[in-house]
């Protein structure tokens, strides 16, 4: 692999793993307020928007969130196969919300699809650690131009995080 593209590999490695370090101390006191994954204060359904982008490159992203968690996006694509026509890319990621709040921060793990001819993606899985550990995350989202990313692409959607009572 060419110098650059490891540096660059590896920077983006290091901004993930910094990030993920960042919601350590938000898990923990997450796990101190519900030995169980959830406390009855916690809301049945947390509602995100999400613009996210890939920085420094493929395959870390990073973004903000917004709705009924503010803070920032962070996450890496951890496979992604496409199929015969490539129209279809298998997904499986890691989404890192770190929150203003950090008791609200979490990390989840998706997969699902994306359409590159609708230039849409339907991903869900769970939450692994943090607010509302164990619960379902539905996420969804639409490729758009923006100004954020270097190449001019973001994904811009909605992530649902629902835990049953």
């Amino acid at each position: 692999m060419h110098k650059h593209h490891m540096r660059k590999r590896l920077a983006g490695l290091i901004a993930v793993l910094m990030l993920a370090a960042g919601i350590t101390a938000a898990s923990a006191l997450a796990a101190a307020r519900s030995a169980h994954g959830h406390d009855e204060k916690q809301p049945a359904r947390v509602e995100l928007t999400y613009t996210k982008w890939f920085a420094p490159g493929f395959p870390n992203m990073v973004g903000d969130v917004g709705g009924d968690i503010s803070g920032s996006f962070g996450g890496a694509v951890l496979r992604a196969t496409a199929d015969s026509t490539s129209r279809f890319v298998q997904l499986r990621a890691v989404y890192i919300v770190v929150a203003r709040d950090p008791a609200e921060s979490f990390t989840a793990h998706v997969e699902g699809v994306q359409d590159n001819e609708t230039h849409t993606a339907v991903l869900d899985g769970r939450v692994v650690d943090g607010y509302l550990k164990r619960a379902h995350v539905h996420a969804q989202y639409t490729v758009i131009k923006c100004t954020q990313a270097s190449n001019g692409t973001c994904f811009q959607g909605t992530i649902s995080v629902t835990r049953k009572s």
